[in-house]
């Protein structure tokens, strides 16, 4: 599986919580290639839509990091 495959499985699950928030996170960090990132980036605008139900998870965006999203 291919970090673009990972992070695109992470997306499309049903329920997502903060450790599926983390390591896509993480799996940005990991992006060798130019496509690759590329690619990410358009799977983080579709995470990002999804920040809202962690958050109701969670209870707050604190999860966040001030350098993501």
């Amino acid at each position: 599986m291919t970090l673009i495959d990972e992070a695109e499985k992470i997306l499309r699950k049903n329920s997502i919580d903060a450790n599926d928030y983390n390591r896509f996170i993480a799996l940005e960090k990991e992006m060798k290639t130019d496509y690759d990132k590329f690619e990410y980036s358009w799977l983080a605008e579709g995470f990002e839509l999804r920040l809202p139900e962690i958050a109701a998870k969670e209870g707050n965006y604190d999860f966040v990091k001030d350098d993501e999203f």
